[in-house]
């Protein structure tokens, strides 16, 4: 009778650990990162690039990473920084993705990281929002509606420099 009570509490010991594991593991990237201060720059009608800002926390126990964005107000979408270049002004430069520390938040803001909109389709006008949706490494997305902002322009930028897009043209 012993030896049944330690298999029957042995059995439901692993049921209940293999039931704790598996619900932690159905837990997305997307789940566990919150998303705040979300907006979008506004910029002239004859701009052909805008970009999007916000503060990523992950509330996880390991990192994650953002992998990609998307949205339909532009031709392309894609993940950029902000550089030091030798003459001491800012360069854009494309990453492949933004890692997100557990239990931190990560600014994307202007003159650092932040999701570059390329070969805008329409004006980003003020008091307009704009869908983006947020593609992270195991293949969870996160959907947002952010609004558009005006902004005063970024002191020390040299746009003459900055990556190329015309790579994107059609």
């Amino acid at each position: 009778m012993k030896f049944m009570i330690h298999a029957l509490t042995f059995s439901m010991t692993a049921l209940f650990a293999t039931s704790v594991s598996t619900a932690l593991a159905q837990e997305s990237a997307a789940d566990n990162i919150t998303v705040e201060d979300g907006y979008v720059r506004a910029v002239p009608p004859v701009s052909p690039t805008s970009a999007a800002f916000m503060k990523l926390t992950n509330t996880a126990q390991s990192t994650h990473q953002l992998k990609s964005a998307e949205s339909d107000i532009s031709e392309f979408v894609e993940l950029h920084t902000h550089t030091m270049g030798e003459n001491g002004m800012h360069e854009m430069r494309k990453v492949e993705q933004i890692e997100l520390p557990a239990g931190e938040t990560t600014e994307l803001k202007p003159g650092g990281l932040h999701v570059m909109f390329i070969n805008l389709k329409n004006p980003v006008a003020p008091d307009s929002q704009v869908d983006v949706k947020l593609n992270f490494e195991d293949g969870s997305s996160k959907q947002l509606t952010l609004p558009v902002m005006k902004m005063a322009p970024m002191q020390g930028m040299d746009h003459s420099k900055h990556m190329d897009h015309s790579q994107h043209s059609k």
